[in-house]
């Protein structure tokens, strides 16, 4: 296995930033065995920050987020290509600036939500030519957006429920006519959702006017688009990982416990039963208490949501159940937490082996990408010239002094 020097990418602006630090460290630790790690930390403000200090969860935990002051701060540089650069007085160990580009062989993003998971991030790495973990801009930007991640399944027949979406502008211009239109093509109760983000912030189950009202306004502090669907009675979560690229394999499925109408953050992240187990401490079942028929046909419509957007890496992606057995996908999260590692841990792969075989995915995508080609040779300059010298000659264009 060949040891790689890796640039770990967490908190951001996201109202998940600590969801994000605990899969991070978590991810480091696995790293750690294999690889050397470059940690970078993205505060809530977006700076850049790296250090030693990073690696460590104490740093975070001691009651204020690390400052900038006590960290160099990196920035990523285009001239003469793109690298990540820090003026690295901490990073050395030594009370001197130096301007040091970091040594990096591969991202492994841990950002959830906004500007890590929602194809941004995966944008800048693109254009850096950096291999990394995980979906590509596609299929990050389309999985984070519920809108169009509906859309998109809709269109290739994966089943889901019914919804309506609407901009905050329109909510605010005509209220009325949707409130009727909601209450015309659905029925209560439903869920009220922020188009863009995870980990149920901003979520809500309504089960009349009023609380449709209350619930949008919530949902419109995180998202200028809001998303409202038919809510499953009495459902059964199960969820599902899915690994690779072209061939994808599924994981075990399991089956989170909440007594509430669906999983808040609190269920996810809060109550766990062991602290040192992370986000993988929330109550679940593993493996589902399903039939085989049942998981063999979650397994089928994971494996196939992973496909239709364009994914890579690890995704888990969510359904719902209801009493008929009729089996809805309600979202996929292309970075999820923990990277589902407990899932994989059921079928013998552990957390150091998963991390390093993701690493593994996003060298083969990225020497993949740059085998294509991205250029095209075209007669259309000359052509052009000829026809702008026309132009000029005629009169039809305007002379600069």
């Amino acid at each position: 296995m060949s040891k790689h020097n890796v640039a770990l990418i967490f908190g951001g602006c996201t109202p998940e930033h600590e969801v994000s630090i605990v899969t991070a460290h978590q991810v480091c630790l696995a790293l750690q065995e294999n690889h050397h790690v470059v940690p970078i930390y993205v505060t809530k403000t977006g700076e850049w920050l790296t250090g030693d200090a990073l690696r460590d969860l104490s740093t975070f935990t001691n009651g204020t987020l690390p400052h900038a002051s006590d960290f160099d701060k990196v920035a990523v540089e285009f001239h003469p290509e793109p690298k990540f650069v820090i003026n690295a007085k901490h990073w050395l160990g030594q009370k001197v600036q130096k301007r040091t580009v970091l040594p990096i062989d591969v991202v492994f993003p841990a950002i959830h939500g906004m500007h890590g998971e929602d194809g941004t991030l995966q944008g800048l790495l693109e254009l850096m030519n950096l291999p990394y973990v995980g979906a590509g801009v596609v299929g990050s930007a389309v999985g984070m957006d519920k809108i169009m991640m509906k859309a998109v399944l809709n269109e290739n027949e994966l089943p889901i429920l019914p919804y309506l979406w609407w901009t905050q502008h329109a909510w605010e211009t005509q209220c009325d006519e949707i409130i009727k239109d909601v209450e015309t093509t659905l029925t209560y109760p439903l869920f009220v959702k922020p188009a863009m983000g995870g980990s149920s912030i901003g979520v809500s189950h309504v089960k009349n006017q009023t609380e449709l009202v209350s619930a949008v306004g919530v949902a419109g502090h995180y998202s200028r688009r809001i998303l409202v669907e038919k809510a499953v009675e009495d459902p059964v979560e199960i969820n599902c990982a899915v690994m690779g690229t072209e061939e994808p394999t599924p994981s075990v499925c399991e089956q989170p416990i909440t007594q509430a109408n669906f999983l808040s953050f609190d269920d996810k992240y809060i109550h766990q039963e062991e602290e040192s187990s992370g986000m993988a401490g929330a109550d679940r079942k593993i493996p589902a208490p399903i039939s085989e028929k049942l998981s063999l046909h979650i397994q089928g419509l994971a494996t196939r949501t992973f496909q239709v957007l364009d994914c890579a890496g690890v995704a888990r992606i969510d359904f719902l159940v209801d009493v008929d057995q009729n089996v809805y996908v309600n979202e996929i999260n292309t970075i999820p937490g923990s990277y589902s590692y407990y899932l994989w841990v059921h079928q013998g792969i552990e957390f150091p082996k998963l991390v390093s075989e993701l690493i593994d995915l996003a060298l083969t995508v990225h020497a993949e990408k740059n085998s294509l080609t991205y250029t095209y040779t075209t007669n259309l300059l000359s052509q052009a010239d000829a026809s702008l010298a026309k132009l000029k000659s005629d009169g039809k264009l305007g002379t600069t002094a």
